[in-house]
């Protein structure tokens, strides 16, 4: 019995390591640096040369897109279409199946979020390090990596946004 009780404890750490990079701040979840593809928008790209801090918020209120978040967590990197009215998210569901979600589910709190969420994390001031990929031009950022802590293993996230889509 000890063999078992071992095992059924070792799956439940893990399990719970896991879980905990999957919090319900978009900024301390876990992950890899991620790319994505330009849109136009007519939001103000950031500064010549932009900063942790600096980075403009994105001006539509009504748009949607994909989002992919890289995190030590379940569906990790699986395809999020979002819907954002009025600036908050009123719709969040998997655009595809994978990683134990199906096209079409609503997805966790924590992934429910805005782009001008996404750019707060670029604004992180207070973590270790932040990478941002902006293309000039662009109205918002196409990555977003963020290592809250040097020292500390899985709580990195990372975000990539595509098919921007603004509402006329």
């Amino acid at each position: 019995m000890p063999r078992i009780t071992s095992a059924v404890g070792l799956v439940t750490a893990v399990a719970c390591l896991a879980l905990a990079g999957c919090g319900d701040d978009p900024a301390g979840g876990t992950g890899t640096e991620v790319g994505g593809s330009p849109s136009a928008t007519t939001s103000p790209s950031p500064t010549a040369e932009p900063t942790v801090g600096s980075y403009p918020h994105f001006e539509p209120k009504d748009y949607s897109y994909t989002l992919r978040v890289s995190c030590f967590c379940l569906a990790a990197g699986v395809p999020i279409r979002i819907t954002v009215e009025g600036g908050d998210v009123t719709d969040a569901v998997y655009a595809e199946s994978g990683r134990g979600v199906k096209a079409g589910e609503p997805v966790d709190v924590f992934r429910r979020v805005s782009i001008n969420e996404v750019i707060d994390a670029a604004n992180d001031t207070g973590a270790a390090s932040v990478d941002v990929t902006w293309p000039d031009g662009q109205g918002y950022p196409s990555s977003v990596y963020v290592d809250q802590a040097t020292n500390t293993m899985d709580e990195e996230v990372g975000y990539e946004v595509s098919d921007v889509s603004v509402a006329d």
